[in-house]
């Protein structure tokens, strides 16, 4: 497997990825920074999750899956290679990128928060605590897993403009309404800001979790709802990983 997913890196060495994966957690963090101020501590994360995040996640994937699907996956399927292997390396491959943007975003904000506090005399409201944001960083990459298999599918199935389209469009619409709802895990988009909810003490919305709140309702606080959330997320990814797994060894080989 380790030879597999050396393959992959080796073909995106010189490609914007790897600047990307820096690029856009540090745009989220800068943009969040300079447009909430006192909040930037809450709010830093709630920018990427809820916005960068669902861009960087479509570009990556168009990159990592986009390649070989330009040349109708011909430069795989001459290879005395396992199909299987090839589709495992490039999901791994992605949820590698993916945590370390993830991990970028959570240091930009510590380093930011630290800069601004002691050296702008800023104060932050609703600030939540460094081991909170540290959780948060790992439930948002944790439940964020199962984007990758789905969209690394759809450049398959439809091309990257229409991938990027439906998987942003989804996450824009369906994420926030979604995470208000009680089954919220049915429609995995809702699953990461409703998480959010009783870890940053942030709405959707990107408002405090405070009663008298646009759309806060005591149920979005709950511990259990959140640990259900992510069980659920990581069964999506094992789920959609398989199947479609499956479904491109049955592409690439017939």
């Amino acid at each position: 497997m380790n030879t597999y997913l050396k393959a992959e890196k080796m073909k995106y060495r010189h490609t914007f990825l790897w600047w990307l994966m820096i690029l856009m957690p540090a745009v989220s963090a800068f943009l969040s920074a300079q447009l909430t101020h006192n909040y930037f501590a809450m709010d830093g994360y709630n920018w990427w999750y809820m916005l960068m995040m669902p861009g960087f996640l479509t570009v990556a994937c168009s990159q990592i899956g986009g390649k070989d699907h330009k040349k109708q996956n011909r430069t795989i399927w001459v290879l005395p290679a396992d199909m299987r292997r090839i589709w495992d390396a490039k999901v791994l491959l992605s949820v590698m990128v993916s945590g370390l943007a993830t991990l970028f975003l959570t240091v930009f904000v510590l380093a930011g928060s630290v800069i601004m506090e002691r050296g702008l005399h800023m104060t932050f409201f609703n600030a939540p605590s460094v081991p909170a944001q540290i959780l948060a960083a790992i439930l948002i990459w944790l439940t964020s897993l199962w984007q990758l298999p789905f969209c690394l599918f759809l450049v398959q199935k439809t091309g990257v403009l229409v991938m990027v389209i439906i998987s942003v469009g989804l996450s824009q619409v369906a994420g926030p309404l979604m995470a208000l709802e009680k089954l919220f895990f049915l429609i995995p988009y809702g699953i990461t800001p409703r998480v959010m909810c009783p870890v940053l003490k942030t709405l959707p919305n990107g408002l405090p979790a405070q009663p008298g709140q646009m759309t806060y309702t005591p149920q979005l606080m709950s511990i259990p709802a959140a640990a259900v959330g992510v069980v659920v997320s990581l069964l999506w990814f094992a789920a959609l990983w398989y199947f479609i797994r499956k479904w491109f060894q049955r592409q690439v080989e017939k």
